[in-house]
């Protein structure tokens, strides 16, 4: 059972460069997921209006309340990884 290891060199399969984003790929992919993020939370703030007492609208709108905001902030934070 001692088997010989080999070390395998993961810059060929792996290029150091090859996951870098350029910030044009970062603002696309931010205003892309906040376009998304607004229209989930504009879509349950009306049905929520509409319809006050529904169970699952409440915890949607409990959710969308509490989740979208940190999710906005992690879309900016990614956006802006470096301090000014």
């Amino acid at each position: 059972m001692n088997r010989k290891r080999e070390e395998i060199d993961l810059e060929v399969y792996y290029p150091r460069n090859s996951t870098d984003i350029s910030g044009e790929d970062r603002l696309k992919f931010a205003k892309q997921l906040l376009l998304c993020l607004f229209f989930v939370c504009s879509t349950v703030f009306v049905f929520y209006g509409i319809y006050p007492e529904n169970k699952a609208l409440i915890n949607m709108f409990e959710l969308v309340k509490i989740g979208a905001l940190p999710l906005v902030t992690l879309v900016i934070s990614f956006y802006f990884p470096k301090a000014l």
